[in-house]
């Protein structure tokens, strides 16, 4: 791979890690009632969606593609990775696997794919 193009994938790469990292680490004195809100909707629910809709539109940068197909794919592929923190989440003391988080990363990967095609349009 010519550095150019390893370049180009330096930013998902190091997003999808930083992601990985902080999603595992474990928070002491962690607690629901504790999360703010946000228009009703939990605040780091608003952070899981911003995080894996910026991890979509860092692998259709890199792509350098605007397909329907490609960016689905790629979202798909976002979500994915999302899913598999959150089962990895599940093996840390003072996290848990959870399926509204699920949820917010799919939102997110999904809201950034429309986001990432129109604004090519």
């Amino acid at each position: 791979m010519d550095s150019s193009r390893f370049r180009r994938h330096l930013p998902a790469i190091a997003f999808a890690a930083l992601l990985l990292v902080t999603s595992l680490v474990p928070v002491p004195g962690s607690g629901a009632d504790a999360v703010p809100t946000l228009l009703g909707v939990a605040l780091d629910k608003w952070v899981h969606a911003g995080s894996y809709g910026t991890l979509t539109v860092l692998l259709a940068w890199r792509q350098r593609t605007r397909t329907v197909t490609a960016v689905a794919l790629l979202a798909a592929l976002t979500v994915g990775y999302g899913a598999g923190i959150e089962i990895l989440q599940g093996l840390v003391a003072t996290r848990d696997t959870s399926g509204a988080d699920f949820v917010a990363n799919a939102v997110g990967a999904a809201l950034a794919s429309v986001a990432w095609l129109w604004y090519g349009r």
